[in-house]
């Protein structure tokens, strides 16, 4: 439930917590990387990709000050019991009843009656990632209405858009596997092994991966941590596995000269490149949930920095090893295509489901994200009475996470168009944009406490992003516009 503490019994060590941040990132944006970034260049894409990663990295250090913040706001609000402090007495009238300072009505809450001694200390400002406060929750306490709806719209749309294009990519990555495409413009074949068409196939097993999948919606994030796990170890192995390939092809004298790789460049391609590194950053939606069950809460901000660098690296050796193997036009856009033929058959089919692999354990961690913040949405709502606990709250707002996905991936496998939807402009609100509003309304918020209090300072917040000048927030929203405009340009340029 978002906001709940976390039980001791659901925690995991730093290091599950790390797997479990770096299969977040390196999800189906991963495998469309090696194609944008042959198209750009090699000094282009390389300069984009670091820039973009360290962009993706300072707003997801936005989001856990946020959580820090608003979770010391919180039981800021909530402290009743008077407090003695050493170096000074401190008088706190607060009650139950009390609201948190806001921007409209901050001098009419008495928080700090007097204060004595060298240090000011605020009762119940205690900044910790402990309890896990979903996106929602974090927008309900910074934002305005306004700003409440644009958010819902932005991450529900995101949300919904990505898990439908997962319920629709691995079935139909399954169904290439079972029953392959004849030709590259046949829509609809027989499938004489299953005695199927081609799209009652694929319908078969969208159900079937929702059925199988779809468990672990009902549960927790700890939960799954046996398929985080394993799939893991085939993740690392796989692309190891297409590096590895790569290199070979290139000791057999089959790559591309290094004069030829560096002389190529095409800064047309730029903008879609920045989509696709938004997309296969993306992880920010769901760091609430992934944070809070960790033991060590102090290792956050550095399992944060190691998942992207080590992301990052990935990224970077499988795009220039692509990039000096093939040349650009034959990089396909989903990379493990380009092993489809490879000689060894156990490493092409290996590599064929590797995309499986990559979404699978993806899809349970933003679907029960897309839960939590369902459920945050509507808290409040009064439940029916009844004795049967089947349908309790968690279960509801599973099934109406999980159905939507589905039904539209039993409308249509086209990848492509819902990649449209949802890519870069939902993509570029949860990833930079919220982030960014998110810690300056509550840096904010913070001054207006500081100010009512007449505190000479606030306790310093130990989970406060190491990039805390106000600058690097208009950084990220010019770049965000930048990004918003430019990629817009690019799409209407295409469809004259």
């Amino acid at each position: 439930m978002a906001g709940g503490s976390v039980d001791a019994g659901s925690s995991y060590s730093p290091s599950t917590g790390f797997v479990f941040l770096f299969n977040l990132i390196v999800g189906a944006g991963a495998l469309t990387i090696p194609h944008s970034f042959a198209q750009v260049g090699l000094l282009y894409g390389t300069g984009a990709l670091c820039l973009l990663a360290l962009v993706s990295y300072i707003s997801a250090t936005f989001v856990i000050e946020a959580i820090a913040g608003v979770n010391a706001l919180r039981r800021l609000k909530n402290e009743s019991v008077p407090m003695n402090v050493k170096q000074g007495s401190v008088t706190v009238v607060m009650t139950k009843q009390a609201k948190l300072p806001s921007d409209e009505g901050a001098e009419s809450v008495p928080f700090l009656i007097h204060t004595e001694g060298e240090s000011d200390y605020v009762s119940g400002l205690h900044f910790d990632v402990s309890e896990k406060i979903e996106f929602a929750a974090i927008a309900n306490e910074l934002f305005t209405h306004r700003g409440l709806i644009a958010f819902y719209i932005c991450t529900i749309a995101y949300l919904y858009g990505d898990l439908s294009i997962y319920a629709v990519a691995i079935p139909k990555s399954l169904r290439e596997i079972i029953c392959p495409r004849p030709s590259m413009n046949m829509t609809v074949w027989d499938c004489p092994d299953v005695s199927l068409t081609s799209s009652q196939l694929y319908r078969v097993l969208v159900a079937a991966f929702g059925v199988s999948l779809g468990s672990f919606v009902f549960g927790h994030l700890h939960k799954t941590t046996c398929i985080q796990l394993i799939t893991t170890v085939m993740r690392h192995v796989s692309f190891a596995l297409m590096i590895i390939l790569v290199i070979i092809g290139i000791f057999r004298g089959e790559g591309r000269s290094v004069a030829d790789v560096v002389s190529h460049e095409d800064l047309l391609s730029l903008p879609d490149f920045f989509g696709v590194i938004i997309y296969s950053f993306m992880c920010h939606h769901s760091i609430p949930g992934i944070i809070a069950p960790i033991s060590k809460k102090r290792t956050v901000g550095i399992i944060l920095l190691y998942a992207f660098i080590t992301s990052l690296l990935v990224y970077v050796t499988l795009s220039i090893t692509a990039t000096f193997r093939f040349q650009p036009t034959d990089i396909q856009d989903v990379y493990t295509l380009n092993f489809n033929n490879y000689p060894i058959r156990f490493f092409a089919y290996f590599l064929s489901l590797f995309p499986v692999f990559t979404l699978s354990t993806t899809f349970p961690i933003i679907c029960i994200t897309l839960r939590e913040n369902l459920h945050t949405l509507f808290k409040g709502e009064p439940n029916s009475p009844t004795n049967d606990h089947f349908f309790t709250p968690t279960k509801v707002y599973a099934l109406a996470a999980l159905l939507p996905p589905l039904a539209i991936a039993m409308c249509t496998e086209d990848v492509g168009m819902l990649v449209g939807i949802t890519g870069a402009y939902a993509g570029l609100g949860i990833q930079w944009v919220i982030p960014s509003f998110f810690v300056y309304c509550l840096r904010k918020r913070l001054v207006v406490v500081q100010n009512q209090l007449k505190l000479s300072s606030l306790p310093k917040n130990p989970y406060a992003s190491p990039f805390g000048r106000i600058g690097w927030v208009y950084l990220s929203f010019a770049l965000s516009a930048a990004s918003l405009i430019i990629i817009t340009y690019t799409r209407l340029l295409k469809h004259k």
